[in-house]
């Protein structure tokens, strides 16, 4: 081991044939940054020495303890931290800046009746202005969203859950189209993501050298941070992830690692010693080597300077006859009412993601939420004839009890909805299980889930004589039980017209 200058060198160096990354001596904790709550999800902005980053259940984010993640900044030579002005009671996380200074990109997580929701969302730069990003077939289950935005701004690399990804949080890229939007999320397929977790990407200036927390492929301790390469522009070749080491990876977890060129420290997240639930630490770096792409003229994205509304086409059909309805849509806090044309057609500008109801006479209403950049849609809707039976698909319960699963309400309150429009109409409730465990039982809990339907009902204004119901536990299937995914055909709760 060689001392120079007074200082203990140690030097992990990866060697590709585009770049080159030296670290040396140990990572030092930024205190001016940390406090005894914990940091996380780190972005900083070099050109400003500012640092911004998540702060968790820290008890002066808005939302207090309860509260995920609040953003707040300070500059990494000292001073004062500060709040993020537009922060509210839900999980918030820093993604980026806009190269001309207009705005920050940033994420948002809320939870909303039983499932998680989230964004990414545009602060204008004065702090005044908020608007959320549309990003088209954008889904993210997770309670989390983190993401890099490029130096250029061409990319935008997000973590989240869908139904395409690998494992739980996956790497995305999302790339700057033309006219100023984004395209759609693309997995950066199976070399990056594994069945576990892929977070809190960066993008290095040459667009192709990629750094990411997991903890789905190995490592010092519970989340690692890893670099890969970007083999072509499909954004689906990689090459294998190589772990940091033990200079930059610990016992502990490691994330939100980051650097520029030039710049005397690469930043990151770390658990290990750390104050609260993790510190900002720095580490010299030499990354002269990474060669910065040029940064072409900025494309005008379309978030504050202009509107984009698009019209989505939705038709009504029967369910059962697949004929087409004339009806109606609603949407959620909106005073319009959009019909249909003589071919069932309707059309409605949408501007961003939002709640609509479909209408129409005889036929129980569906709700549905909808986006921008959707294709055309058929609205499928089941009629109020005397004997026809319909599944309440939306209304579930928790495994084993008459418990409702939060957003189940919706669909229950169209029900009440429709038997308020319909005082003639009366209802018989059936409950069924699938064939998995004592039969007993399931006969037993597939009539308190009719007895909680009921309740819900009555209490929201229907009278208790216009609702009868049975549970038949598993001994009405409607498929086969074999596996899971027929199984849970059979976990229904249903209603047969009567008048």
């Amino acid at each position: 081991m060689k001392r120079i200058a007074g200082f203990v060198i140690f030097i992990i160096f990866f060697s590709f044939s585009y770049a080159q990354v030296q670290f040396y001596g140990e990572p030092q904790p930024v205190n001016s940054l940390n406090s005894p709550s914990g940091e996380q999800y780190l972005f900083v902005d070099y050109a400003s020495a500012q640092a911004y980053f998540g702060r968790v259940k820290f008890k002066q984010n808005e939302g207090g303890r309860k509260d995920a993640s609040d953003i707040w900044f300070g500059n990494t030579k000292g001073g004062a931290v500060k709040q993020w002005p537009l922060n509210d009671e839900h999980f918030a996380a820093p993604i980026g800046k806009r190269i001309t200074g207009e705005f920050w990109l940033f994420s948002r997580v809320w939870y909303d009746k039983g499932i998680y929701k989230s964004g990414v969302y545009a602060m204008n730069s004065d702090g005044k202005s908020i608007r959320k990003v549309d990003i088209p077939y954008f889904e993210n289950k997770s309670p989390l969203l983190t993401g890099c935005l490029s130096v250029d701004n061409k990319y935008m690399i997000l973590s989240l859950e869908n139904n395409l990804s690998y494992g739980v949080d996956d790497l995305y890229v999302c790339v700057l189209q033309g006219d100023g939007t984004w395209g759609a999320p693309k997995n950066l397929s199976n070399v990056i993501n594994s069945s576990l977790q892929e977070m809190t990407p960066f993008l290095a200036e040459d667009n192709k050298t990629l750094f990411f927390a997991s903890n789905g492929h190995g490592g010092e301790g519970s989340f690692d941070i890893f670099m890969s390469e970007r083999l072509d522009d499909t954004w689906q070749n990689w090459s294998e992830p190589v772990n940091l080491g033990p200079q930059i990876n610990t016992s502990g977890a490691e994330s939100s690692f980051s650097f520029q060129k030039g710049a005397d420290y690469a930043y990151f997240i770390s658990t290990r010693n750390s104050d609260g639930y993790g510190d900002i630490k720095r580490i010299r770096i030499n990354a002269d080597s990474i060669e910065a792409v040029p940064v072409e003229q900025v494309v005008t994205l379309q978030i504050f300077e202009e509107k984009v509304v698009q019209k989505v086409s939705f038709t009504l059909k029967d369910k059962r006859t697949l004929n087409t309805l004339q009806g109606k849509a609603i949407p959620t806090g909106d005073t319009t009412s959009y019909l249909s044309d003589d071919a069932g057609l309707i059309q409605i500008p949408i501007e961003e993601e939002r709640k609509i109801e479909f209408k129409a006479e005889g036929y129980l209403s569906v709700n549905r939420e909808v986006y921008r950049g959707q294709g055309d849609q058929e609205i499928l809707m089941e009629p109020l004839k005397t004997g026809n039976t319909i599944t309440l698909e939306d209304v579930l319960f928790y495994r084993t009890t008459a418990n409702f699963v939060e957003g189940s309400q919706a669909q229950l309150d169209l029900v009440v909805e429709m038997m308020k429009e319909n005082p003639d109409i009366n209802i018989f409730l059936k409950g069924h299980t699938d064939n998995v465990g004592n039969a007993t039982l399931n006969l037993y809990l597939s009539k308190e889930r009719v007895a909680a339907v009921k309740q819900y009902l009555v209490e929201s204004g229907v009278a208790d004589s216009r609702i009868d119901g049975e549970g038949y536990g598993p001994y009405e299937p409607i498929a086969s039980n074999e596996t899971e995914t027929t199984r849970k055909l059979n976990r229904r709760v249903e209603f047969e017209i009567k008048r």
